[in-house]
């Protein structure tokens, strides 16, 4: 659970969107000022969760897809969608990952990271970034950083894969059976309710 959190974390801080730069070199001008300011606040260990989330909020949100994960977590319930739904839906959405990564965060204990940038066509909207995670009592954790250009030409990241497994893929079966379970709106206030 500690490596999800941990791959959680880097998704965060390795996803600015500049249309003039590809992901490797976002991963790493982003990684730079994150570490930076996390350090900062949480040096000794005791950040509290208002300040990271404050910290994801101001440096990650507006930099991962949240739009496009929203509608990949409806799946089959996007049909007979309504506008406020949506939007509602968006929003409980960002909550969630703002309070997930926020709480991810937290993990960083100055574990040295090395991105490497996976080979994609100059033409692909996709692209995959490679990151290796030192640990220093236990073994390096591979994660892959899954990007999706724009149509305004910007690279956000949208899926992480940790050890094999897509974040993406398990929370959208995870909410599918809960929205068939007990529908959308519940689904929505859960998702705000999380803290």
């Amino acid at each position: 659970m500690n490596k999800l959190f941990a791959g959680l974390f880097l998704l965060l801080f390795s996803s600015m969107t500049l249309a003039s730069k590809a992901p490797l070199a976002l991963i790493n001008e982003v990684g730079e000022t994150l570490f930076s300011d996390i350090k900062q606040i949480n040096q000794d260990g005791n950040a509290s969760p208002v300040e990271m989330r404050k910290l994801v909020r101001t440096h990650l949100m507006s930099h991962i897809d949240i739009r496009f994960v929203s509608y990949k977590l409806l799946g089959k319930h996007i049909k007979g969608l309504t506008k406020p739904q949506a939007l509602a839906f968006i929003s409980a959405v960002e909550h969630y990952l703002e309070v997930s990564y926020a709480s991810a965060l937290m993990q960083y204990k100055g574990q040295q990271v090395i991105f490497e940038a996976l080979p994609t066509s100059k033409e692909s909207k996709y692209a995959t970034v490679k990151a290796v995670v030192r640990q220093p009592a236990g073994p390096d954790i591979d994660i892959h950083f899954k990007f999706r250009k724009s149509k305004k030409g910007e690279w956000r990241v949208y899926d992480l894969v940790a050890e094999g497994i897509s974040l993406l893929s398990a929370k959208q079966k995870e909410i599918a059976a809960r929205i068939s379970q007990v529908g959308l709106t519940q689904v929505t206030a859960e998702l705000n309710a999380k803290s």
